[in-house]
């Protein structure tokens, strides 16, 4: 049997194959922002690196363009 993994930000068990490749569980990997997302899933090992990532100031809508 294979060693149990926790979630690095709760310490709860994780489950899933997917999540304890990235070693967050499902719970927190939806509350992270896309930019951490994708930081963990290029370098999962780098976990505190994304997390420390500052986040963005803007309220998540997209520009709709200048208007003159």
């Amino acid at each position: 049997m294979s060693e149990p993994v926790e979630c690095a930000l709760c310490h709860q068990p994780i489950r899933s194959a997917a999540a304890k490749e990235r070693r967050i569980g499902s719970g927190c990997w939806r509350k992270l922002t896309p930019a951490q997302r994708s930081a963990i899933r290029r370098n999962p090992r780098g976990i505190r690196a994304a997390l420390n990532q500052p986040v963005p100031a803007t309220d998540g809508q997209l520009p709709f363009g200048v208007e003159t």
